[in-house]
């Protein structure tokens, strides 16, 4: 029960010292952290190794040589890294070209709209060995043939 205690006591610390030198512009008061907590971690990990749990010392010694070298503080205080979709461009095909692609002429209804795009979709999706680029060209037209 201490064990687990500690535990999260580190990872407590752990946080609350990345959130810090997030905020933090220094690069000296970064590097007292960084080393600091590298010998903690070091010396919790030759502590822990001497009670006989090779596992955990091993752990925890693996995140102090990666605090020392920084890479625990840099994937610690990049945050998510998620990127947005990219966006659709509608503005490059004229409405005639989209009839073009659907094979429609004229003013046609929206129910003759869609019904083009689906009999064309199920030939050239991608999963039907088509291509994204042709699936994204129907797409597009479909929806400029709607106005969305």
């Amino acid at each position: 029960m201490p064990f687990i205690i500690v535990l999260i006591g580190f990872v407590f610390l752990l946080y609350v010292i990345s959130r810090l030198m997030q905020k933090s512009k220094s690069r000296k008061l970064n590097l007292i952290f960084r080393y600091g907590f590298a010998v903690v971690l070091g010396l919790l990990a030759f502590l822990i190794l001497v009670r006989g749990n090779v596992a955990v010392s091993g752990i925890l010694g693996m995140l102090s040589f990666l605090s020392a070298q920084g890479s625990l503080w840099e994937f610690l205080v990049s945050g998510p890294t998620v990127s947005a979709p990219a966006p659709r461009n509608t503005t490059d095909m004229k409405r005639e070209e989209a009839l073009e692609i659907l094979g429609l002429s004229g003013n046609p209804d929206p129910a003759e709209i869609k019904d083009a795009h689906h009999k064309m979709m199920l030939k050239l999706h991608p999963d039907q060995g088509g291509s994204d680029y042709f699936a994204s060209k129907l797409n597009q037209a479909r929806d400029i043939l709607l106005s969305r």
